[in-house]
């Protein structure tokens, strides 16, 4: 077998003297992050828009689905593009905002899934069921009322989990649905992997015993064997700050100064200043994180950073050139007789 030739994107930048060419399909602009090796094309011949150009360049798109890159981050298929990739889920499944993830869509929401009596949501698919005394016809969906004469399939013990079918010979012969493998005893119906993905939200394995479910990389399986959930490995669980892994999922927590939000992931910011102003004396200045306090001209910050304490000015050497009378916040200068206040602390002579 041949080796199979990379895809061609072409750019329609000037080529540099001297470098080899390859041909390749137009594209305008500079090249796409998902591209790569950068090499000389030469002009397609039936591509007249090229003519003013002597050379373009070629760049070799990037599979971002193969292994090395992890299936592009894709829990289910990776379609591979120009430049570019983009995921699917299976049926029954639908993509997750975050574009990588599949999650389950619940068929029964829509109409009852179109089943007659019971629907009953499954991962990747759905089920009809009937009430007590009725049976699933062949088409899956609609309830037949049972008989109680006769080995047939109108009789309530023929046995059949999924389908059953009577034989010329009298009696009944037990069929599945697709997606299904008839058991050993002939009645029940074993699920497989290509039934509603096995009932997996990631990845499926057929074994002997039934569907073995996976997880994508970096995702963790749920006790309940079925789904998978997100760890702190991927994008930080989509915490904004702190993640812890549990057995549930992630867990999410804010730092000191924040508030995790309903959302359970988002950290906003706590203004402490909204509550008794914070326990400052005076002022209070919300911070991101935290806060501040300060004082009024006058007082000082005591070292607990929320109280407020008289600066007695008086203390200071020379504040007044005769006595000084220290006041909340303030203080005062007199002169001695004889002598009038300039300004506010010094005494000059009559």
């Amino acid at each position: 077998t041949g080796i199979e030739e990379p895809s061609w994107h072409l750019s329609s930048h000037r080529a540099h003297e001297g470098q080899s060419s390859r041909s390749g399909s137009l594209s305008h602009g500079p090249p796409h992050p998902g591209l790569q090796s950068v090499e000389l094309c030469a002009k397609p011949f039936d591509d007249t828009s090229l003519l003013s150009l002597p050379y373009v360049l070629c760049v070799a798109d990037i599979d971002e689905c193969e292994n090395d890159y992890y299936n592009g981050g894709c829990v289910h298929e990776c379609i591979n593009i120009p430049g570019n990739y983009r995921c699917t889920c299976y049926d029954g499944f639908m993509l997750a905002h975050d574009g990588h993830n599949c999650l389950d869509v619940d068929e029964c929401l829509d109409n009852n899934g179109g089943c007659q009596q019971i629907c009953v949501n499954t991962m990747g698919s759905y089920e009809c069921q009937c009430r007590e005394g009725f049976f699933l016809s062949d088409n899956q969906h609609t309830c037949i009322h049972r008989s109680n004469e006769g080995m047939n399939c109108m009789n309530k013990d023929h046995g059949c989990a999924h389908i059953c079918r009577e034989t010329p010979k009298g009696g009944v012969a037990c069929e599945c649905r697709p997606g299904f493998e008839l058991a050993k005893n002939q009645r029940d119906c074993t699920l497989t992997c290509n039934y509603g993905n096995g009932g997996c939200q990631h990845t499926c394995d057929d074994t002997d015993t039934g569907p073995v479910c996976g997880c994508h990389q970096k995702y963790a399986l749920h006790s309940d064997g079925r789904t998978c959930i997100e760890t702190c490995a991927v994008n930080n669980g989509g915490c904004d700050r702190t993640c812890k892994d549990t057995a549930t999922g992630v867990r999410c927590s804010c730092p000191v100064g924040f508030a995790l939000q309903p959302d359970g992931k988002t950290c906003k910011d706590i203004d402490e200043c909204l509550v008794n102003s914070g326990g400052c004396d005076h002022f209070c200045r919300n911070t991101v994180g935290s806060f501040e306090c300060s004082c009024q001209k006058g007082y000082k910050l005591l070292t607990d950073e929320r109280t407020c304490q008289d600066i007695d000015e008086c203390s200071f050497e020379r504040t007044c050139d005769h006595t000084c009378i220290n006041s909340p916040g303030s203080f005062e200068c007199l002169c001695h007789r004889g002598y009038t206040l300039y300004g506010l602390t010094h005494c000059g002579g009559l």
